[in-house]
């Protein structure tokens, strides 16, 4: 095992906390009377029942079913959301609906992902910390306006974590504050193999290759909708009908294994790679695959030069939704 700078920051958020800059998140404001209507049109899941201060995640589709865009909704009041997206077709998609969304330019996001998060971010409230896994609410954070949320979507590390949403102006000095309290620095290629060590999907990397979202494995994301919504006759084809499925594969050492690389099994093609990335603290390189759907669920299968055995999903259980108190 190498000590390096990726294993002091994956053990960091494993064991204690980390905090990274997530501001690359685009987050839309979808207000009126009409939000409501706008997005039970735009996705695949409800949005009419959430209750203000929740979060629900959900996906954007083309009208030909594949995953567009991965989606964060967050409800203010009534009639106000925010929807966090990544780097997807989301804003085009309203437009085209006829949607009035405001991008939010000024917002920056930071999270706080790991074990001791609410230990290092409580002492800093102005009030008790008291927030509901998917809940958010306005807080003030060292005396700087802030909405604070606990969805984990921006960190994407299956932790205990919060996102705090400020301004360009008070995100410095909120950095500093939560640097203080302990929180160690991490960059994206941590993100990247935290993520995949938990099993999150990622837009375009993995959904991009998935047929639909009965491949993708996200399909209980229609359950009880019942408004119409963009790609919706492809989604209703291709229930029951899903050709692939995503896996994990573990590759014993550090392996140069890239998106778009084939697997074998005895010498077969059996699928193709869609994200990767090497655990210095496993000693492993961590794979997620697309295969076909009748590929067996375990087993050896080849990655270029690496050996690898075929595993579930994800490879460390998620602690996002645990007690902290």
């Amino acid at each position: 095992m190498r000590r390096t700078a990726l294993y002091e920051e994956q053990t960091a958020v494993r064991e204690r906390a980390g905090l990274v800059d997530t501001s690359q998140l685009q987050v839309v404001s979808v207000c009126g009377p009409q939000a409501v209507a706008g997005l039970e049109r735009l996705l695949p899941r409800r949005v009419d029942d959430m209750l203000p201060g929740t979060s629900r995640f959900s996906v954007v589709l083309s009208r030909f079913g594949r995953v567009y865009d991965e989606a964060l909704v967050m409800r203010l009041d009534a009639e106000t959301f925010w929807i966090c997206h990544g780097s997807g077709g989301t804003k085009k998609s309203l437009a085209k609906l006829g949607v009035d969304a405001e991008p939010l330019e000024d917002l920056h996001v930071l999270a706080l992902q790991g074990p001791d998060s609410a230990r290092a971010l409580a002492p800093l409230l102005d009030r008790s910390l008291e927030l509901a896994f998917l809940g958010h609410r306005p807080a003030v954070l060292g005396g700087h306006p802030v909405r604070l949320s606990r969805t984990g979507f921006t960190g994407f590390t299956g932790e205990l974590g919060f996102e705090v949403f400020c301004s360009s102006a008070d995100v410095l000095p909120i950095w500093r504050m939560l640097l203080a309290e302990g929180l160690v620095p991490y960059g994206y290629r941590c993100v990247d193999l935290l993520r995949i060590e938990a099993g999150f999907l990622l837009h375009p990397t993995d959904l991009g290759l998935v047929g639909s979202i009965w491949d993708a494995g996200l399909g209980w994301l229609v359950r009880g909708k019942e408004a119409d919504f963009t790609g919706r006759e492809a989604v209703e084809r291709g229930r029951g009908q899903a050709k692939h499925r995503l896996v994990g594969v573990r590759c014993a050492g550090e392996h140069v294994i890239t998106r778009g690389d084939a697997i074998q099994r005895s010498g077969e093609d059996a699928g193709l790679i869609t994200s990767a990335a090497y655990s210095p603290a496993s000693d492993e390189t961590l794979c997620i695959a697309r295969v076909g759907r009748d590929e067996p669920r375990s087993g050896p299968v080849t990655c270029g030069e690496a050996s690898g055995v075929v595993t579930g999903l994800p490879f460390r259980a998620r602690r996002t939704d645990q007690p902290y108190s």
